[in-house]
């Protein structure tokens, strides 16, 4: 009987502690599936897009492609639910509805590269907007801006900013965890 107690909180004790996997070949090359800055991405293009929509969790998609690389999308979401109780990460493939190649021919002919970060916003008062931070890298350029919305409110004026950020929620579905 105690050999049998030892036994089950050994097991029990193992498989609950959370331990790092020794990955030699990780850092091999960088296309873009981990956060690291996309400055420093070995991929041909890479978009990143950081959202957070008047919520407490942030959403990340990141799609990549590049010689040496296949071809990556993914989104992570990361916050707090629960009154800001409890920590929330979720990392999965997501590629866009159009797929990887169609979505990155679309964000070249968009021309980020000539965005200029959002100057003037007025927000509603007591009500949620959003946040967005864009960045590319292609052919070795780097290029970053940062714009608002007052997404989830759907009564603001048609601007460059809004049409993309239809076209970023009409590629990538998400659920909201508001209830």
């Amino acid at each position: 009987m105690r050999k049998l107690i030892i036994l089950l909180i050994f097991i029990s004790v193992s498989c609950s502690t959370v331990r790092e996997q020794i990955m030699p070949f990780r850092n091999y090359g960088y296309s873009g599936e981990r956060l690291f800055p996309i400055q420093n991405s070995d991929a041909d293009n890479i978009v990143r897009i950081w959202i957070n929509n008047g919520t407490s969790i942030d959403r990340i998609i990141t799609v990549s492609k590049g010689k040496n690389f296949s071809e990556h999308s993914e989104l992570i979401e990361i916050g707090l639910t629960k009154n800001g109780k409890r920590k929330f990460l979720t990392q999965e493939e997501q590629k866009p509805l159009s797929g990887i190649a169609k979505f990155l021919q679309t964000v070249d002919s968009l021309n980020l590269f000539q965005y200029e970060s959002q100057e003037k916003f007025s927000p509603a008062l007591h009500q949620p907007f959003s946040f967005y931070v864009i960045e590319q890298k292609k052919d070795g350029k780097y290029h970053q801006f940062t714009f608002n919305t007052d997404f989830p409110n759907k009564n603001e004026e048609a601007t460059k900013f809004t049409a993309l950020e239809e076209f970023i929620m009409n590629e990538f579905k998400w659920e909201f965890k508001l209830n």
